[in-house]
């Protein structure tokens, strides 16, 4: 939902009240992410992560191969290296 793409169960987890707010949705993105990166010790597994869900990755032991995950990471990590952000 909203601009972070938060799922209602990550939105709640991260007191995200209104997920459709765009400071409250982005701030609990950027704290996900954080926790992910915190949790990963990885940008790679925290993007896989981010994506799929910490259980999905630590199911995979690494980037799961479903249908969305790997292309999302290479997307974000190209655009990332590019400075794209």
């Amino acid at each position: 939902m909203g601009l972070a793409q938060l799922m209602p169960a990550t939105a709640r987890a991260l007191g995200v009240l209104d997920p459709f707010d765009a400071r409250m949705n982005v701030d609990g993105g950027a704290r996900f992410l954080r926790a992910m990166l915190d949790k990963f010790g990885s940008v790679t597994l925290a993007l896989a992560a981010y994506n799929a869900g910490p259980a999905a990755v630590m199911r995979a032991r690494g980037i799961p191969a479903n249908s969305e995950t790997p292309t999302y990471v290479r997307k974000v990590l190209s655009a990332w290296r590019l400075g794209s952000f």
